[in-house]
C-alpha cells in the first residue's frame, strides 16, 4: 500500500508540473495520463472497498460466534462508529465519480442513487447524477436532479451551468440565457464561467444573433486558451458571417492544440473545405484592383 502511494504521489507531482508548464504538444500525453491516474485510484478503492466489506462480515460472524452479548454489542458500535454514513457517501461518490470518468454511467447512476438514499439534497450527488444522466441523454431527468440542486443552493454555478446547457439543448433559449449569465457573471468558480460563456456562444450561433456569439467565445477563449470547441465554433460562425480569413485562422488554432482530438478533426474537415474560398477571395481582389487601375 505505501508504494502504491508513493507512487501515486510521483505520478500527480509530475502530472501537476506538466499542466504548471503547459505545452499545446502535451495536451493528449496529458489527458491520457489523467486517465490513467483515475484508473489506478479505481482499482485501488476497489481493493479498498472489498477489505472493508470484509472487515464487516468477520465483525459478523464475530458477533454470531461470541457468547457474551454485552461485549460484542459494544466492539460492533464501535466499528459501526468507523463506517459511518459520512464515511459511506465519501467513498460511494469516489465510485460514482470514477465510473463517470471511466464512461460507466448505468455503474455511476447505480451508486448515486444509493448516496440519495442515505442523504436526498447532498449536492455533489444530485450533481454527479446529472452528469451521468446529460451523458445518456437523458436531460428531462437530469433537469429534475439539478432543480433539487437549486433548491438547496440557489447560487451553485455547476447547476446554473448545466440547467443552462440543458435548455440550450432543448431549444429553451430564454432560460439557457438567464441560467447561464447567472454563471457566467459570478466569480467563485472559473470553471463554471469559462463554460457558461461557451454554452451562451453556443445559443447565439444556433439563434444566427452571430456578433454576440463571437463576443461569448471570445470570453471564454479568455478564461480557458485551450478550449478547443470554442475555435471550432468562433471558426463556423465566421463562416456563416462570409469572413473566411478570420474562420481558417480559428481552425488553424484548433487543429494546433491536438488535430488527433475530436475537435481537432472537426476543425481539419472545415479548414479543408474554407481554405480555397480565401485564394479565391485574393484572385476576386487582385482582379477588381487590376480593373481600377485600367480605367485611371
Amino acid at each position: 500500500m505505501k508504494e502504491m502511494i508513493k507512487d501515486l504521489q510521483s505520478r500527480l507531482d509530475a502530472l501537476k508540473d506538466k499542466v504548471d508548464h503547459f505545452k499545446p504538444d502535451d495536451d493528449l500525453a496529458i489527458r491520457d495520463e489523467i486517465k490513467k491516474i483515475y484508473v489506478r485510484i479505481a482499482n485501488g478503492l476497489k481493493v479498498l472497498n472489498k477489505a472493508q466489506e470484509d472487515v464487516r462480515t468477520i465483525v459478523q460472524e464475530f458477533k454470531r460466534h461470541k457468547s457474551t452479548h454485552m461485549g460484542v454489542g459494544q466492539f460492533y458500535s464501535f466499528v459501526k462508529s468507523q463506517t459511518s454514513a459520512e464515511l459511506d457517501l465519501a467513498t460511494l461518490l469516489d465510485r460514482a465519480w470514477n465510473h463517470i470518468v471511466m464512461e460507466d454511467f448505468d455503474e455511476a447512476i447505480k451508486v448515486l442513487k444509493r448516496v440519495l438514499d442515505i442523504d436526498p439534497t447532498n449536492t455533489k450527488g444530485l450533481g454527479f447524477m446529472c452528469l451521468a444522466l446529460m451523458d445518456k441523454e437523458q436531460y428531462d431527468d437530469a433537469m429534475m436532479y439539478l432543480q433539487k440542486v437549486l433548491v438547496v443552493d440557489p447560487e451553485n454555478a455547476f447547476a446554473l451551468n448545466n440547467l443552462g446547457y440543458i435548455c440550450y439543448k432543448k431549444g429553451i433559449w430564454g432560460e439557457a440565457i438567464e441560467h447561464l449569465s447567472k454563471a457566467a457573471r459570478q466569480k467563485k468558480d472559473r470553471m463554471a464561467s469559462l463554460y457558461a460563456n461557451y454554452y451562451l456562444g453556443l445559443v447565439y450561433h444556433e439563434r444566427s444573433m452571430l456578433d454576440d456569439a463571437v463576443r461569448f467565445f471570445e470570453k471564454a477563449l479568455k478564461l480557458g486558451p485551450n478550449l478547443q470547441e470554442a475555435y471550432y465554433y468562433l471558426g463556423l460562425t465566421e463562416v456563416k458571417r462570409y469572413e473566411f480569413e478570420e474562420a481558417v485562422t480559428y481552425f488553424e488554432k484548433g487543429i494546433i492544440i491536438d488535430s488527433q482530438s475530436k475537435y481537432g478533426r472537426l476543425c481539419k474537415a472545415e479548414y479543408e473545405k474554407i481554405k480555397p474560398l480565401t485564394h479565391s477571395h485574393e484572385s476576386h481582389d487582385k482582379a477588381d484592383q487590376k480593373d481600377m487601375e485600367n480605367k485611371e
